[in-house]
């Protein structure tokens, strides 16, 4: 078994007021401005983990549990983001969709990450296949969820989300020392059931790709783009917002096309110096019944600056900036300084070990 995560302390200044005091979500900036500054301090993306390996008849089961305290709005509250387990090709519990590629996840001073990034945990049972060297394609079937309005604005008639079917992935990765490409295509079917039980469902659909491109030495350029119709929940921005679909002039559901992207390049100084600039941008089209403060569109951008005084030790600090538009054009910015302590667990045992021997203790005061 092997015990990890890393502790993690945030120290926020924003010019103005942003919506959420802890993580730069865009979506949540007013619109318009409300010229009133902000200090926070949090450490509520501190994370654990615990790993475990297990040798079967048929090979090694890997089960991984994962951990951070990032609750609901700005509470800080236990949230399970990975518990799963996996035998040869086959995983089966939580863990990122398969509609992602988790070695595009740019380092920002800030813990949210880009706004057009795909932030999605689904319990699912996912295969991947092997196709050749450097070559594997990954199928699941995940779980479904509905972003929808609650009321029909034609008829008046309350909706609760349903889903007939899950979600299913297809995922295809190509990889060399060099660089790697990832694209994957989501399709679902999202709707739900009237008070009256009229039940309306649309086919929703997503691609994306993205990759990472190592330059000279140690720096390099990570990229993701995205398209699709009826995919808003998968996205970090506006998962929340219940974008998925709305419902045109007669009253019918219809899905609402969403795209967007980010890139981000980071350079190494040198063996303790790193910056990384991240900008991001979304949009999502919505329906004319939709109302006029409904989200349109965002973006992101993060500058920062880190150092590694020692391996598992992060200190640093990014200036970032965010603006939402509504469908309205009417629009809300602003400026956020986020500095960051932040000490890997698995490097803080390795220490304690370390001093435990210099000081002459038995290795059972460690248990």
């Amino acid at each position: 078994m092997r015990v990890g995560g890393y502790i993690r302390t945030d120290a926020i200044y924003d010019f103005s007021q942003l919506g959420n005091i802890n993580q730069l979500r865009p979506e949540s900036i007013p619109t318009p401005n409300l010229d009133n500054s902000n200090y926070n301090m949090a450490a509520r993306a501190s994370r654990l983990t615990l790993e475990s390996r297990t040798d079967t008849q048929w090979d090694v089961l890997r089960t991984y549990i994962e951990i951070d305290f990032v609750g609901p709005g700005n509470s800080a509250e236990l949230r399970l983001r990975h518990f799963y387990a996996q035998l040869r090709n086959i995983l089966v519990g939580q863990s990122w969709t398969t509609f992602h590629d988790s070695d595009v996840i740019p380092e920002t001073a800030d813990f949210n990450g880009p706004n057009s990034w795909i932030f999605q945990f689904n319990p699912q049972v996912r295969y991947t296949h092997r196709l050749a060297t450097g070559q594997t394609i990954s199928v699941s079937a995940e779980q479904p969820a509905s972003g929808i309005p609650s009321i029909n604005p034609v008829t008046a008639q309350t909706v609760s989300s349903t889903s007939p079917l899950p979600d299913f992935v297809v995922r295809y990765r190509y990889e060399t020392d060099d660089y790697h490409f990832n694209t994957a295509g989501l399709f679902r079917s999202v709707g739900g059931m009237t008070s009256s039980g009229q039940s309306d469902h649309v086919f929703g659909y997503g691609v994306m790709a993205s990759g990472l491109v190592r330059l000279w030495g140690r720096d390099n350029i990570v990229f993701q783009a995205v398209y699709g119709e009826g995919i808003s929940r998968y996205l970090i921005d506006p998962k929340n917002l219940n974008l998925d679909a709305g419902y045109d002039s007669s009253g019918f559901l219809k899905v609402q096309p969403t795209y967007g992207g980010y890139a981000a390049i980071q350079h190494f100084w040198n063996d303790e110096w790193r910056s990384t600039v991240t900008y991001g941008f979304l949009q999502v089209n919505t329906t004319e019944t939709s109302s006029a403060d409904t989200y349109k569109r965002t973006q992101y951008l993060d500058c920062n600056l880190m150092y590694s005084p020692a391996e598992g030790i992060t200190i640093g600090g990014g200036l970032l900036w965010g603006q939402r538009v509504n469908k309205n054009d009417v629009l809300g910015e602003g400026f956020r300084i986020n500095f960051l302590l932040k000490y890997d667990l698995v490097r803080l045992r390795q220490d304690m070990k370390k001093s435990v021997a210099i000081l002459g203790f038995h290795s059972t005061a460690l248990r």
